[in-house]
């Protein structure tokens, strides 16, 4: 059968098109593709680091506020006396203390959950110097205390512990609040005057600049509660209910 001029020309284009030639084929293979980096893969979740992860963090559980009837009187506070606190520098008394079971919230703006309570810390499992810290409010017992009319601080949880003033701390800026056995000492009264959002504490009054604050570096649980020149900014504005 005899071929057109238009037929083989057309196979011969097929024959060049289907064929690489060797030197071509070299230099395609050695074509390099960016390799994905192993520290930037975009599908990677980054590990943990101990900024993120708290694992010495006490596990909290959630339940009714406690309704328990007001605590015997600790033997180390000695006897209900009028408590000789400072005025406020425009004059009112101190508020009375309420003579109740109380928890003390934080209004801090920048607080991670809804509700932080005054707590203590159970990993010190009420030893003296446990630490005070603000977490989310639960009805646990390291969160509720009886404010006694002399305006000591006891802890429903620890019976006979109180919330103490770091004398270490000298009042100076940081001054930490820990758990301390009751002692009937100045540095152990907690107090409030009417129309103001924060709490003194009666040995590091300072003319009323210093009240007790909450770390404002740690919005979310385990904030430390201390002693700081008072600022008016909402680290420092506290509710009891």
């Amino acid at each position: 059968m005899r071929l057109h001029r238009t037929h083989l020309f057309a196979a011969a284009l097929a024959a060049a098109v289907c064929t690489v030639p060797p030197a071509y084929a070299a230099a395609a293979s050695t074509e390099l593709i960016p390799a994905v980096s192993e520290t930037h893969r975009p599908d990677q979740k980054p590990t943990p680091t101990a900024d993120t992860v708290n694992s010495t963090s006490p596990a909290r559980t959630t339940g009714a506020r406690d309704q328990r009837a007001a605590p015997e009187r600790p033997e180390t506070l000695g006897a209900h006396r009028k408590a000789q606190l400072p005025q406020s520098a425009d004059g009112p008394a101190p508020l009375k203390a309420a003579a109740a079971w109380v928890n003390i919230t934080s209004d801090f703006a920048g607080r991670s959950h809804t509700n932080q309570c005054l707590d203590v810390d159970v990993t010190g499992n009420g030893a003296n110097g446990s630490k005070i810290q603000v977490w989310e409010c639960n009805g646990s017992s390291q969160q509720l205390w009886y404010w006694w009319d002399d305006y000591f601080l006891e802890s429903a949880r620890y019976p006979g512990k109180c919330i103490d003033a770091d004398l270490n701390g000298g009042g100076a800026n940081g001054t930490r609040l820990q758990l301390w056995d009751c002692n009937g000492s100045t540095q152990q009264q907690f107090f409030r005057y009417s129309n103001d959002l924060a709490i003194y504490n009666a040995r590091f009054y300072n003319n009323g600049n210093t009240v007790v604050d909450r770390n404002a570096t740690v919005p979310g649980n385990g904030a430390g509660v201390q002693l700081w020149q008072k600022n008016y900014q909402s680290q420092q504005w506290w509710s009891v209910r």
